[in-house]
């Protein structure tokens, strides 16, 4: 079980992100692509292992729960 203080920083992590889908002109395809985007608390698009698109909201999902993760191990702990 997860320790109170630990949820409440992970869902102000989240609440600081938002996934939300963009149309986008990538190289090679004729025709503009559906693809799911993260943005952080400034609007600024995120990137997560050099990509800044994904092609499914789940992939975009796991992206940010990799980023979350990330955040949480760098935090200092008391």
């Amino acid at each position: 079980m997860s320790h109170p203080v630990n949820t409440e920083i992970l869902e102000n992590l989240f609440e600081s992100y938002q996934i939300y889908q963009m149309i986008v002109e990538e190289e090679g395809n004729i025709y503009p692509q559906i693809r799911y985007v993260i943005s952080d608390e400034n609007n600024e698009l995120v990137r997560h292992d050099l990509n800044l698109f994904w092609s499914s909201k789940e992939d975009a999902k796991d992206a940010l729960n990799k980023i979350i993760n990330q955040q949480l191990e760098e935090m200092p702990q008391p």
